[in-house]
C-alpha cells in the first residue's frame, strides 16, 4: 500500500476538536506565563509580569486564530491585568502586580453582589437552564460565593505587604504560593459555603436535561 493511501486511512482531527485544544492551552497560558517565568528565571517578580502580559496576549491571539468569541468579562479582566503590568514596568515597582489580585477580586465580588441587587443574577442566567433553583436561593447563592473572593482580595493586601502599619515582611516566593493555590482554596470554600446552605434548608436541585427528558419520554 502506497503512502497517500495510508495517509487516506489515516483518522482526521476534527476541526472543534482542535480548536477545543487550542482554547484549553490558551485559558492557561496567562497563569503558565507568570508562575512559570517565576520558577524557571530566578523567581524574579519583574520577569513574571512580563510572562503575565504576554500570556493574555498571546491568549487573545490564539482566541482570534480559532474565531473564539471573547467574552466581556476577559476583555475588561485583561485590560486592567496588562495596565497593572504596565505601571509595573513604568514605575518599576512590583506592588502594582501585587495590587492586581485585590483589584480583579473586588471586581468580580462586585459584579457578583451587583447582578444580585439589580435582579439580574449572573449565574442564575448561566446555570438557570441547567440547574433549577427558586431565584432567591440563586441570590444566595451568588452572594455566599463572593465571600471568599471579597476575603482573598483582602488577604492578599496583607500577604503582599500593601498595609503599611502592618509589616510583616512576607516574601516574594510565599505570595507566589499563595497566588497559585488561592484560586483553588476559594472555589473550594465558596462550594463548602453553598453545599452547607443547601444542606442546612434541606434544597436539592432539580436538572433542566433530566426534566426536559422525562417530559418528552
Amino acid at each position: 500500500m502506497d503512502e497517500s493511501k495510508q495517509a487516506s486511512q489515516l483518522p482526521d482531527i476534527p476541526d472543534t476538536s482542535m480548536k477545543r485544544w487550542v482554547k484549553f492551552l490558551a485559558d492557561f497560558l496567562p497563569t503558565i506565563g507568570f508562575f512559570g517565568v517565576f520558577l524557571l528565571f530566578g523567581r524574579d517578580l519583574m520577569l513574571a509580569t512580563a510572562g503575565l502580559a504576554g500570556g493574555l496576549v498571546l491568549q487573545l491571539a490564539l482566541y482570534k486564530l480559532i474565531s473564539q468569541r471573547i467574552p466581556k468579562w476577559m476583555k475588561y479582566l485583561t485590560g486592567i491585568a496588562l495596565a497593572f503590568a504596565a505601571l509595573t514596568f513604568a514605575l518599576g515597582d512590583t506592588d502594582y502586580i501585587k495590587l492586581l489580585s485585590t483589584v480583579s477580586g473586588l471586581l468580580i465580588g462586585c459584579v457578583l453582589v451587583g447582578s444580585v441587587l439589580i435582579k439580574k443574577n449572573v449565574f442564575e442566567l448561566i446555570l438557570g437552564k441547567l440547574i433549577i433553583f427558586p431565584t432567591r436561593t440563586w441570590n444566595i447563592i451568588t452572594l455566599l460565593w463572593s465571600v471568599p473572593i471579597f476575603l482573598n482580595a483582602g488577604l492578599n493586601l496583607v500577604l503582599a505587604n500593601l498595609i503599611p502599619w502592618i509589616d510583616l515582611q512576607i516574601s516574594d516566593d510565599f505570595w507566589v504560593g499563595y497566588r497559585f493555590v488561592r484560586g483553588f482554596i476559594s472555589i473550594a470554600f465558596s462550594f463548602g459555603l453553598v453545599i452547607l446552605y443547601l444542606v442546612w434548608t434541606k434544597q436539592r436541585p432539580q436538572f433542566g436535561d433530566a426534566i426536559k427528558t422525562t417530559e418528552e419520554s
